[in-house]
């Protein structure tokens, strides 16, 4: 990979690394779970800062239940079945997940999938971040 920056999982338990994608700032990330109670649709939206840190700018979930939060002070709509809370502004300097094989579904980098959290064990123990590469250089014989 050259120089610049990646979006890694890292899985904790296994001490291995599982996705490493280039990842710029102002670039747009998509969680996509299922509620494991209420069975629902379940995104969080976030923005790549200059810092290489999260913004989480919006969740749109298909309705309230148990650990949805209903009651934030940010602009809420209903659109195509899923309420939208936006303008959340929550910054997160990384992630750390327990995966979950059944509810825990994809990772969208500006629109394209970029991993399947279902390929992993049940239960894996992933973080995400964002790295800085140095690059490698090539050496010819």
């Amino acid at each position: 990979m050259p120089a610049g920056r990646a979006f890694r999982l890292y899985d904790r338990q296994r001490d291995r690394v599982v996705l490493s994608v280039p990842i710029e700032t102002g670039d747009k990330l998509r969680l996509e779970i299922e509620h494991s109670f209420e069975h629902i649709p379940w995104y969080e939206y976030y923005t790549v800062r200059e810092d290489g840190q999260f913004n989480l700018d919006a969740i749109a979930v298909a309705g309230y239940g148990a650990g949805i939060p209903a009651e934030m002070d940010v602009p809420t709509r209903v659109e195509d079945g899923l309420v939208w809370m936006e303008d959340i502004n929550s910054v997160f300097p990384y992630f750390s997940w327990i995966t979950s094989a059944k509810y825990m579904k994809g990772l969208t980098l500006n629109g394209e999938e970029i991993f399947d959290f279902r390929s992993l064990p049940d239960a894996s123990r992933i973080r995400g971040e964002i790295i800085t590469v140095r690059g490698y250089c090539h050496v010819r014989a």
